[in-house]
C-alpha cells in the first residue's frame, strides 16, 4: 500500500530533505546575488526581508488550508510551488523583481514547512513513535547535500543551468515523493480552528526555538558572505562553511534520540547550545580559512537536536492537543529563521558582519540558561 505509515514516514523525510536541499543551492547564490544588486548588508537584508514577510503571510493561510483539506493536498501544491519558485530570486536582475520573487518563493517555501511538520505529526501519530528528530535529520542532510552540490554545479555550470537543473531536480523528487503521503483524511478538519497561535503554555519554548531557528536561518544566508568578504574566497568554497553546518545538524540529529535518552531533554539542549555559541564566536572571529569553516561545521552540531526537542515539547505541553502545541512552537521558531537573517544584515550595518552574525552565539547563550523549560519533552 503506498500510503502506509511506514511509506508516508520516508515520503515525509523526503520531503524535508528535498525543502533543505533547496535551501542549501540558494546560498551559494547569496553572495552572488547581493554583488548583482549591488547593496550593502543593510539594504540586501532588507531585500532578504521579503521572503521573510512572503512565508508570514502565507502560513496563515496554510493552516487554513490544511484544515480544509489535509496536509497532504497543502504539502503537494505547497512543495511543487516552491520547485518553481526558487528559480526567480537566483537569477532576479534588479531589486523590484528580486524582492517580487523573494515574496513569492518565502509565500511557497513558508507555508510548504508548516504542510510538511503538520504531515509529519500525523505519520507520528499513525505510528505512535518520536520521528520528529527524523525528519529533521532528512532537512539537515538536504541542506549538506544541496550546499555541496549546488557549489559543485555552479562552479561548473554557471548561474542559469544551476538554478535551473535545481528546479528540476526538486521537483522530480517531489512528486516521487508525493505518492506515498497519508490520505488527505488524516487531518482533515480535526482542528476547530484553522491557525494557532502560541498559547501561555507553548511560548516559552516557541521563544527559544526562534533563537534556535534564527541562527540557522542566519547562517544559510550570511555565513557564506562571510566567508567570502573575510577571506577572499570564491561562491562555490565559501559555501562549504554552510555545507559543513548542515553535516553537522544532520549527525547531530541522526543521532538525538538516542542521545535525548541517555542525557534528558535539559541537558541535551544545555550542553548543545553552548557548544553552538562557543563554535560561532571562532567561526566570527578566528583568522585562518579552514578553522573558521570547521567552526561552521561545530555549530552545526552543536544547534541540530535543539529545534526538534523543543518541537516536541510543544506537543507533551499540551496532550489533549499535541498538533496544535507542535505548531506553535514551530510558527515561533519559523518565524526566527526567516527574519534572523534580516535583523542580522542591519546589525552588520551598524556594526560589521562578523559582530552580527555574532548575536546568534548570544542567542544560544539564552537558550542555554533558559533549557530547563525543554524538559517537557521527556513526558510520555
Amino acid at each position: 500500500m503506498l500510503s502506509s505509515p511506514s511509506n508516508a514516514r520516508w515520503a515525509v523525510a523526503a520531503i524535508f530533505f528535498i525543502n533543505g536541499f533547496v535551501w542549501g543551492n540558494w546560498a551559494p547564490h547569496i553572495p552572488l546575488v547581493m554583488e548583482r544588486l549591488a547593496g550593502g548588508p543593510a539594504v540586501f537584508g532588507l531585500a532578504l526581508l521579503a521572503i521573510a514577510a512572503g512565508a508570514v503571510i502565507a502560513m496563515p493561510v496554510a493552516g487554513l488550508f490544511i484544515n480544509h483539506y489535509g496536509s497532504a493536498n497543502v504539502t503537494r501544491i505547497t512543495g511543487t510551488a516552491m520547485s518553481l519558485a526558487i528559480v526567480a530570486p537566483m537569477l532576479a536582475p534588479e531589486f523590484t523583481s528580486f524582492i517580487v520573487a523573494a515574496l513569492i518563493f518565502g509565500a511557497a517555501i513558508g507555508s510548504m514547512d508548516v504542510a510538511m511538520n503538520a504531515h509529519g505529526i500525523a505519520v507520528e501519530k499513525a505510528m505512535r513513535l518520536p520521528i520528529m528528530s527524523f525528519f529533521h535529520g532528512g532537512f539537515s542532510l538536504g541542506g549538506m547535500a544541496g550546499a555541496f552540490l549546488g557549489a559543485a554545479m555552479l562552479g561548473a555550470l554557471g548561474e542559469t543551468t544551476h538554478t535551473i537543473t535545481t528546479a528540476s531536480i526538486t521537483l522530480v523528487l517531489l512528486l516521487i515523493s508525493f505518492q506515498f503521503l497519508l490520505p488527505s483524511t488524516v487531518d482533515q478538519g480535526l482542528s476547530g480552528t484553522s491557525f494557532a497561535w502560541p498559547t501561555r503554555a507553548t511560548i516559552g519554548l516557541g521563544l527559544l526555538c526562534f533563537l534556535a531557528l534564527m541562527a540557522e536561518g542566519s547562517m544559510i544566508d550570511w555565513s557564506a558572505i562571510l566567508l567570502r568578504r573575510r577571506f577572499a574566497l570564491d561562491a562555490s568554497t565559501a559555501a562549504l562553511g554552510y555545507a559543513l553546518y548542515s553535516a553537522g545538524m544532520a549527525v547531530s540529529r541522526l543521532i538525538g534520540d538516542q542521545a535525548r535518552l541517555r542525557l534528558g531533554a535539559a541537558m541535551l539542549v544545555r550542553a548543545s547550545a553552548l557548544l553552538t555559541a562557543v563554535a560561532i564566536v571562532v567561526a566570527v572571529s578566528i583568522p585562518e580559512p579552514i578553522a573558521a569553516i570547521s567552526a561552521f561545521g561545530i555549530a552545526g552540531l552543536g544547534i541540530g537536536n535543539i529545534t526538534p526537542i523543543l518541537f516536541a515539547g510543544g506537543g507533551r505541553l499540551e496532550p489533549s492537543a499535541p498538533g496544535r502545541g507542535i505548531a506553535a512552537v514551530t510558527t515561533l521558531g519559523y518565524l526566527g529563521f526567516i527574519a534572523g537573517p534580516p535583523l542580522i544584515g542591519f546589525a552588520a550595518e551598524v556594526s560589521n558582519l562578523s559582530l552580527g552574525l555574532g548575536l546568534t552565539a548570544l542567542g544560544a547563550l539564552v537558550i542555554a540558561l533558559r533549557a530547563g523549560a525543554a524538559r517537557s519533552a521527556d513526558t510520555y
